[in-house]
Formats: structure tokens, C-alpha cells, sequence
């Protein structure tokens, strides 16, 4: 997806847009009847939490809380590294960002996991419900504290092993 360099180029009533698009936002969400129309529209929104550096000149006045003011006005957001896959470990940091500028929790993690599967239309991941895929980590703490880490993984219901290459040799030349 390419993001649009200005809220301006959000239509929601696009006819030329398939019918589940997702618009990714990188740009100030400026005027409030945005995200109203977005929420009228039912189009879900994927904004980067941590994107709030003016990289642009129609970013200038990028905010912090851009993931809040949109669920506040009730449309659904879903984080993304906005086609940096080398920063998707970052998404759980980024949603614990998007708490503190304001987001509720729940919604912070419903949009690292739920929310971004539904948007793709994936309605079976996401979520931990009896005949939905049973992909789960399970963390030592708050998985949006930065200082956190998974202590098990499942991939449709079997454990993975977390131990890498490196712990091995890490163990074997201690």
C-alpha cells in the first residue's frame, strides 16, 4: 500500500476502490470530519503509532495521537510498519507508544492482532476463540513493554521452539 501524502487524498466514497479497502495514513489527521467519514464509510485505517517525524512537508504537524483521535471517532485502526517489514517486530512497541499518547489498551492490542486480520480479510486469526487458529505467544509480561519477551509460541496449535542457532552456541562456548 502506498500511503497518501495528505488526508486530503482520503476518499472513502472512492467508486475506483475495491469495496474492503484499507487506507494507510501517514499524514496529520487535520480535519475531524475524517475520521467521521472514514467510520460512515466503514473503512478501516492502518497508521503507524511511531511515524510522527516530518518526513514530508504536509507532516509538519504530525501527531502523536493519530491511532486515538481516529478510534475515538470509531474507526477501526490496525498498526503497520507502512512497508518497512524490517520494523514489524516493533509493532507491539509501537502500540504500547499509541497507549500512552491516549489509544486504550485493548484497542492497542486489538490492533496488532485482530484488527489488521480482519481489515485482510482473514477472519479465523487474531483472536482466541474456540475454531479459530490457535497461533499464540505467550509473553513474560505486558507484550507492549519494550522490555518483554515470548516465552512460548504455538503455530496452528503446536509449541515452536524458541531456541535459535545463537542460544545453542551461545550454551555450547559459554
Amino acid at each position: 500500500l502506498q500511503p497518501p501524502d495528505e488526508t486530503s487524498q482520503i476518499d472513502p466514497a472512492d467508486e475506483a476502490a475495491p469495496q474492503a479497502a484499507i487506507h494507510s495514513v501517514r499524514a496529520l489527521v487535520k480535519d475531524l470530519g475524517i475520521p467521521a467519514n472514514l467510520r460512515e464509510a466503514g473503512v478501516p485505517v492502518l497508521v503507524d503509532p511511531l511515524a510522527n517525524l516530518p518526513s514530508s512537508f504536509n507532516r509538519l504537524q504530525a501527531r502523536d495521537d493519530n491511532a486515538a483521535l481516529l478510534h475515538r471517532a470509531g474507526v477501526k485502526v490496525g498498526f503497520s510498519p507502512m512497508g518497512d517489514a524490517r520494523r514489524a517486530g516493533r509493532l507491539r512497541w509501537a502500540a504500547g507508544n499509541a497507549v500512552a499518547d491516549g489509544l486504550p489498551y485493548e484497542a492497542a492490542l486489538a490492533a496488532i492482532t485482530s484488527a489488521p486480520a480482519e481489515m485482510f480479510g482473514i477472519v479465523d486469526a487474531g483472536k482466541i476463540v474456540p475454531g479459530a487458529l490457535a497461533n499464540l505467544v505467550v509473553w513474560n509480561g505486558d507484550p507492549l513493554e519494550v522490555s518483554t519477551w515470548a516465552t512460548r509460541l504455538f503455530i496452528r496449535g503446536q509449541e515452536i521452539e524458541l531456541r535459535s542457532r545463537q542460544d545453542l552456541l551461545t550454551e555450547r562456548y559459554r
